[in-house]
């Protein structure tokens, strides 16, 4: 099970690069860019943890998705819009539930 969260925690940070590379080149978002480094330097850092002590990775893990997903979903509230918002929400909630769920059952 922990080789599920591990890979989930390092598919989201791929995700949140691509994101914020996209928006930096799509729209010129240097801010969306920075932040997608910084989210994913913070998952990598949740992922290093895990490999040492699984379930104090995971729940940095799942708060870095908590936080993220509630900062994606004020966006898309205020934006309505599908792409970027949107998406990220729904790919944020996914990873939340994914992890909190693993997290819940390595307790």
């Amino acid at each position: 099970m922990s080789g599920l969260a591990n890979g989930v925690i390092l598919a989201y940070a791929a995700i949140l690069i691509v994101g914020g590379f996209a928006g930096w080149r799509l729209s010129g978002s240097r801010i969306s860019f920075t932040a997608g480094l910084a989210s994913a330097a913070l998952l990598a850092v949740a992922y290093r943890i895990a490999l040492f002590k699984p379930l104090a990775g995971y729940l940095l893990a799942v708060l870095i998705s908590l936080g993220l997903t509630a900062v994606f979903g004020l966006r898309f509230r205020e934006t309505k819009k599908v792409i970027p918002a949107g998406v990220m929400l729904a790919v944020s909630a996914v990873v939340l539930a994914v992890l909190g769920w693993l997290t819940a059952s390595a307790l």
